[in-house]
């Protein structure tokens, strides 16, 4: 039987000396091994020490770490191998972002490029500037946040959000995505992976039954 290790988004990640990282925000998938790969944490404004004058509030918070360098999984704190030091230094952006000067139509006369200009300026934005922005995720790979809506192609209708990943330790391979169903009384429940056909844009797609649906064994988690 393989070591099944469940990755909660939300949970905490903390680092090999204690410090508290941030949450876990993503994981990531290779498409076609359905190998985990990476873990998103996202560190939080403060974390980040991207002040808000620098733009700090609308950029991304998101650093990324291989799965090697999870240690130990359970539902409200996951470590890491790495010290507080070592996540600064060797952890990289989830999002890369560089800026172009925003251009000026007409320089030194008034128009309308001004205006933009202007407002990109005041505090918490990054100034008179462009953003372009760069996943650090290889082509043949996907990511998969926390309450990430999951549907179903027929009928087409949402069956719930991605509440945590479980997958086997030996393999790093994802046997199945454990998603949140119901509104008021909600309950987890596993679907295995084999029943997702595609993630685009945050979504999960899967090709399900009603009675298989029904089936979906409930999730308990160990701890």
């Amino acid at each position: 039987m393989p070591d099944i290790e469940d990755l909660h988004l939300g949970a905490a990640v903390v680092s090999r000396d204690g410090h508290r990282l941030g949450t876990l925000s993503r994981f990531v998938v290779n498409t076609d091994t359905l190998k985990l790969t990476h873990v998103v944490i996202d560190v939080g404004l403060l974390r980040s020490e991207r002040p808000l004058w620098a733009g700090g509030w609308a950029l991304s918070h998101d650093r990324m770490v291989p799965l090697g360098a999870v240690t130990d999984a359970r539902s409200d704190e996951i470590r890491i191998s790495m010290s507080g030091d070592e996540f600064r230094e060797h952890s990289v952006d989830y999002i890369a972002e560089h800026f172009d000067l925003m251009p000026d139509a007409h320089p030194g006369w008034p128009d309308a490029s001004d205006v933009a200009r202007l407002a990109a300026s005041i505090p918490g934005e990054p100034g008179p500037y462009l953003m372009h922005e760069t996943l650090s995720i290889a082509p043949d790979e996907v990511d998969i946040k926390r309450d990430s809506p999951v549907w179903r192609l027929n009928p087409h209708e949402k069956i719930g959000e991605v509440e945590r990943v479980l997958y086997d330790s030996a393999s790093a391979k994802v046997s199945a995505l454990v998603i949140r169903r119901g509104l008021v009384f909600s309950h987890d429940v596993v679907l295995p992976i084999e029943r997702v056909v595609e993630v685009i844009a945050d979504v999960v797609r899967v090709e399900i039954a009603d009675a298989a649906l029904k089936a979906l064994a409930e999730f308990k988690a160990d701890d």
